[in-house]
C-alpha cells in the first residue's frame, strides 16, 4: 500500500463518527442488602458456577435502550450478573477530555473539548469487572455496560474538529482489490480451502461473521497495519465463497462488526460484499450454524463467543492453557484466554494454515472446526 499515491480527503468531524468514550454515573435501582462488599465474592461464585458474564438477552435489552435514544438528563439500563437493572445517567454535554482521549494530531491553537452525542456498548470481562470493583465504591458487576461516545470540538466556539484525514474511496477501493488478489495466490489461502472442504464438509453453516477486523482507510493508520486488516477482510471474503461454492452457488450472509470502520471502510466493504452490521448485531447473529473470524481485537470477542454460542468454524489466535490469564488477576485485557475458553476449544479440532504476520501480528492465527456437526448453545447444555 503506497499512501503516496492515494488522494486524501479531510472532511469535517461527523457526529456519527466518535473517538472518545466514558462512563456516566451508574447506580443499582434496587440495590443489594449485601452491598459491595460482596460484589467481589459474588463474581466469583457466578463464574466458577459456570453462570455467563455475557448473554444474548442481557446484550438485546441494553442494545434496546440504546435505540431508544434517552436524551440529556434521561437513562438507559442494563442488567447485571445477578439479573438486577442498573441505570445509567445520559449527560450529553461538552467536557474536558478523558485522560485517555484520542483526539488525534493536537493543534496548539485549539483548546479541544468532548461532545458527548451518542450512547454505546461496553464489554467487561471479569478481569475488568474486577479491575472496577477495586476502582469503584458501588461494586457494580455489568459486563454490558452503557457509555457515552463522544468527538471532539472547538472549546471556543463548540464546532465539531476535522476527522484525521482518510483516502479517497477510489483509491482504497483499488487497494482492497489488490490485497485481495494477493491474498488469494498465498498458500496459506489454498492451505485454508483446502483445510475446509475437508473437515468442515458437513457441517451445517449458514453465515459468516467478522468480528474487530478493522478498519484500513485512516490515514494516521499506518500502511503496515492497514494492509494487514484488507488481508484479514480478504481471509473473510474467502470464508465467505468456500462456503457459497460448497453450497452449490447458495449465497448466505457475510456480516462484520467494528465500531471504527469510518464511511470509506464502509463503502469499500459494501462494494465487495460484506456487510456491515451496528455493534452488537454480530453477537445477536452468531449461532452453531456460523463461521466467525477475530484477529486481535480491541473486545473480548473469545469470552463473549464462549458465553453464548459454538459456532461450526472460528479463526482467532491460538487458544492453550499457556495462554491462560488468572481469573484473579485484575488486568485490563482486551481479549483475554480463559479457562472458560480454553474449555470451549476443547469441542474443535485446530488446524494450522499458514496464516503469517501478514494476517496477524502475532502470526499465530489457527482454523478451529467443531467437532460434531451439530452443536446446541451453551446456555441449553
Amino acid at each position: 500500500m503506497e499512501g503516496r499515491n492515494i488522494a486524501v480527503s479531510n472532511e469535517p468531524f461527523p457526529s456519527e463518527v466518535t473517538q472518545n468514550h466514558y462512563i456516566s454515573s451508574a447506580r443499582l435501582v434496587n440495590p443489594s442488602v449485601e452491598g459491595e462488599k460482596f460484589a467481589r465474592r459474588r463474581l466469583l461464585q457466578a463464574y466458577m458456577s459456570g453462570q455467563p458474564l455475557f448473554t444474548k438477552k442481557a446484550i438485546r435489552y441494553a442494545w434496546e435502550q440504546v435505540k431508544r435514544k434517552p436524551g440529556h438528563g434521561g437513562k438507559a439500563y442494563s442488567k447485571d450478573i445477578t439479573g438486577n437493572t442498573v441505570e445509567f445517567k445520559v449527560d450529553f454535554t461538552i467536557s474536558n477530555p478523558p485522560p485517555e482521549c484520542d483526539c488525534g494530531d493536537c493543534d496548539e491553537d485549539i483548546t479541544r473539548m468532548i461532545k458527548w452525542n451518542k450512547l454505546s456498548l461496553l464489554y467487561a470481562t471479569k478481569g475488568t469487572l474486577l479491575k472496577n470493583f477495586l476502582k469503584r465504591s458501588d461494586g457494580l458487576l455489568c459486563p454490558v455496560t452503557i457509555i457515552h461516545d463522544g468527538y471532539p470540538v472547538n472549546a471556543e466556539t463548540t464546532e465539531a474538529l476535522p476527522l484525521p484525514p482518510s483516502y479517497h474511496f477510489d483509491g482504497m477501493s483499488a487497494l482492497f482489490s489488490a490485497g485481495i488478489q494477493n491474498w488469494k495466490k498465498a498458500r496459506a489461502c489454498k492451505k485454508l480451502k483446502t483445510i475446509l472442504s475437508d473437515t468442515a464438509r458437513s457441517h451445517e453453516i449458514n453465515k459468516t461473521i467478522g468480528f474487530a477486523l478493522g478498519g484500513f482507510s485512516q490515514q494516521e493508520t499506518c500502511l503496515a497495519h492497514a494492509a494487514r486488516n484488507v488481508t484479514q477482510h480478504a481471509l473473510l471474503l474467502t470464508l465467505k465463497e468456500w462456503l457459497q461454492k460448497r453450497d452449490g452457488g447458495e449465497k448466505k450472509p457475510c456480516y462484520v462488526q467494528d465500531p471504527s470502520y469510518n464511511s470509506v471502510d464502509k463503502q469499500v466493504l459494501e462494494k465487495a460484499g460484506l456487510q456491515v452490521i451496528d455493534d452488537p448485531c454480530g453477537w445477536l447473529e452468531v449461532d452453531e450454524q456460523s463461521i466467525v473470524i477475530s484477529v486481535a481485537p480491541n473486545v473480548p470477542v473469545k469470552e463473549i463467543i464462549a458465553d453464548i454460542a459454538r459456532p461450526a468454524v472460528i479463526i482467532w489466535e491460538r487458544v492453550g492453557v499457556e495462554h491462560l490469564v488468572p481469573f484473579t488477576d485484575g488486568r485490563d485485557r482486551n481479549d483475554p484466554c480463559s479457562l472458560r475458553v480454553v474449555d470451549m476449544m476443547e469441542d474443535y479440532d485446530a488446524h494450522v494454515f499458514g496464516a503469517g504476520q501478514d494476517l496477524s501480528e502475532c502470526g499465530s492465527l489457527v482454523l478451529y472446526v467443531r467437532k460434531s456437526k451439530t452443536a446446541v448453545p451453551p446456555n441449553l447444555r
